[in-house]
């Protein structure tokens, strides 16, 4: 089969999966049963057919509105399907197969632990230490791109400890947890998957995005404040005021340096 081929597939795939992850995350959280309950509309208790189901396709075909269209899809549905339909293409292109395959358990838990923390600031055990558990038994099998079993416990062991330590620190000087105690254990999960020699550049590059995002942030609630209209103004007094995101939980910065490590560090560095 010509790449190409393969490509358009596993794009396919990947949309289907982020359909999938979305309701994984959304469900996990509200306590629902996503393995045998069906898709219901977000309005009401009318279950979905088959072309509303359809990734992508089945949000612009109701222009990103339920069936019912009394009430909006949120865009990020969409924003998922569109990403995992890049990102196992490009995981597929950078990788050897049988590590794309042993990492594609990876990347499907670590999507769900971005999603749940983004919409709640909350990292389920049951993805973060499931996925921690099944690290180590690939590691076990000496699965390929995955660390040995002993530097999947050193990083896993490591991966707690340096967040712990980190979150102990700032308590002690300022009173207040700078992080979840979920973020501790997505950073061992990282380490059973990566090894240790992942953990520092990770945190490093996770806390370089979050800086540069928590600057932008600032500067564009500023700007938006200087434009907001007032009362008086000529723009009319029901004009919505500007909302601009302030607060981005950590792990939703750990999880994409952990892909950027998975995808472009050099494979020697994985084993």
């Amino acid at each position: 089969m010509p790449k190409i081929y393969i490509y358009v597939l596993l794009a396919m795939i990947g949309a289907c999966l982020g359909s999938f992850i979305n309701v994984v995350a959304l469900r996990t959280l509200s306590g629902d049963d996503w393995v045998r309950a069906p898709s219901t509309c977000f309005a009401c208790p009318r279950r979905l057919g088959f072309g509303e189901n359809l990734p992508i396709i089945g949000w612009f075909r109701r222009g990103g509105y339920c069936a019912c269209g009394d009430r909006r899809i949120p865009v990020r549905y969409l924003g998922v399907e569109l990403v995992l339909g890049g990102l196992l293409p490009l995981a597929f292109w950078q990788l050897d197969l049988a590590v794309f395959v042993s990492f594609l358990p990876f990347i499907l838990m670590a999507s769900v632990i971005f999603l749940t923390d983004l919409e709640s600031f909350i990292i389920p055990d049951r993805v973060s230490l499931g996925g921690m558990v099944l690290g180590l038994v690939l590691a076990t099998a000496d699965a390929p791109g995955l660390p040995s079993l002993q530097q999947a416990v050193y990083g896993g062991v490591g991966g707690f400890a340096l967040i712990y330590a980190i979150n102990a620190v700032y308590k002690l000087l300022r009173k207040r947890d700078s992080m979840g105690f979920g973020d501790v254990k997505l950073m061992a999960m990282l380490g059973v998957w990566f090894g240790p020699v992942s953990l520092l550049p990770i945190l490093f590059a996770a806390s370089m995005a979050g800086a540069v995002f928590g600057i932008a942030m600032i500067l564009l609630a500023r700007t938006a404040q200087a434009y907001q209209p007032d009362h008086q103004s000529e723009w009319g007094a029901d004009r919505a005021p500007i909302k601009i995101p302030m607060q981005v939980p950590f792990g939703c910065f750990l999880v994409p340096a952990a892909f950027g490590w998975l995808l472009f560090v050099p494979h020697a560095l994985l084993a």
